[in-house]
């Protein structure tokens, strides 16, 4: 690498972690939990704000937008994921099968639904595409999804990863996840081909499955040998590493045979916290460094190539303000009426709306695809961003206070009773 673009390198990684650590920590002063800081982070040195108000500056120190930080921010994102995958009880997930299901359902079904709706009352000015079936599809699935990362960091900073109702978001996350890459694949084969077959879906579906079983089947073994010859080192920072590196390669064959990286990264991460031989130590030192470092690249990495500016028109502010008033209403009511036919309490319920109403930088991700392929409208895509945004801030003080009228059970993965 050239020396000057080694230099815009670390002045990113400086400013990144600097502006992070510093709106984290404003973030938690206000009651918000430090992802919130980490989120806003992109859009205080991004376009949204340093690009308007220092249009020179921004160009200096970030001459490609986010794509210097991409790779950080992608390794930030599977730590993330790993970690939560190893924190995840799968013993309790299998019991709260049927609550995790039922919530993602009705969770990803009403705004879905309403999004779809919504596309129909959308004025022409507002729209990329005169094509209003593809465009209602591609804006229900983006205000579908859920940030797996962000409601992992969120549980994390509020210490409920292991609780009962924490473990029930992080599948019915996790489900939502995987359904909503695969509505953005049937979409976007819709948009190319002007159809979808059952092969377009049976497909990623299909690689998905062997992928799971792979790695449990081939993987878990190979972890255990790995972590028992660590194991006799009696050394921290070696079975550490070791994770990162069964991580890295567990998502190298994912995304060989199809699968999203998040998905193949909390995959793996159930995979390593099912080994007895996994050292304790190993895992705290993994998070230190993930929340302490790689998090905050990727969640302030998110928001560089964002410009909420284009949402200050009459226009473009109303289209944004239905779209937050969709996701919001859409996944609590949804995923609040799953908790319910599953027999959850209302308190659970309300708490697994308020985690999965967590857009994050997925949502975005989402919406610069649609942006790319000219499906969504500047205007869309805007708007899209900011309910990323809100929906996010939103998250962790609804789901603080919803904690505190959940019994958290003894001890890790005990089913509350409802």
């Amino acid at each position: 690498m050239a020396e000057p673009q080694l230099t815009t390198l670390f002045v990113q990684l400086s400013l990144v972690l600097v502006t992070a650590r510093l709106l984290g920590r404003i973030a938690s002063r206000l009651g918000f939990a430090p992802v919130v800081g980490e989120l806003l982070t992109g859009l205080v040195l991004g376009q949204s704000v340093l690009g308007t108000l220092a249009p020179g500056l921004y160009a200096l120190a970030f001459p490609l937008g986010g794509e210097t930080l991409a790779p950080f921010a992608a390794v930030g994102l599977v730590l993330l994921l790993v970690l939560a995958g190893v924190e995840t009880n799968l013993a309790f997930v299998r019991r709260r099968a049927v609550g995790a299901v039922a919530v993602t359902a009705g969770g990803i079904a009403v705004p879905f639904a309403l999004g779809f709706a919504f596309a129909w009352v959308l004025p022409a000015t507002a729209l990329a595409s005169a094509d209003r079936i593809v465009v209602g599809l591609f804006l229900a699935t983006a205000l579908s999804v859920s940030a797996v990362p962000v409601i992992a960091r969120i549980l994390a900073d509020l210490e409920a990863t292991e609780t009962d109702v924490g473990q029930l978001i992080m599948a019915s996350a996790m489900l939502t996840d995987v359904v909503g890459w695969l509505l953005v694949a049937l979409v976007v084969g819709v948009h190319r081909a002007g159809t979808a077959t059952v092969a377009d879906v049976a497909r990623p579906v299909g690689l998905l499955a062997l992928f799971v079983l792979a790695a449990f089947v081939v993987g878990r073994p190979m972890v255990d040998a790995l972590f028992r010859r660590v194991d006799a080192a009696r050394t921290p920072t070696l079975s550490a590493f070791s994770v990162v590196v069964a991580a890295f390669v567990g998502v190298s064959v994912g995304l060989a045979l199809g699968v999203e990286a998040g998905v193949a990264a909390f995959v793996v991460g159930l995979v390593v916290g099912q080994s007895d031989s996994l050292d304790p130590v190993a895992v705290s030192t993994l998070e230190r460094v993930t929340l302490g470092l790689f998090a905050p690249l990727f969640f302030g990495s998110a928001g560089l190539v964002a410009d909420l500016s284009g949402v200050l028109r009459p226009e473009a502010a109303v289209v944004a303000l239905g779209m937050l008033a969709i996701a919001v209403v859409g996944k609590f009511s949804g995923a609040y009426a799953g908790a319910a036919a599953a027999g959850l309490s209302r308190w659970e319920g309300f708490c697994v709306g308020a985690g999965l109403n967590a857009r994050g930088a997925v949502e975005i991700v989402v919406a610069a695809i649609g942006l790319s392929l000219g499906i969504l409208s500047p205007s869309l895509y805007t708007g899209i961003v900011l309910v990323a945004i809100l929906t996010s801030v939103m998250a962790s003080p609804l789901l603080r206070w919803g904690l505190r009228r959940v019994p958290r059970g003894a001890g890790r993965g005990e089913a509350s009773q409802t």
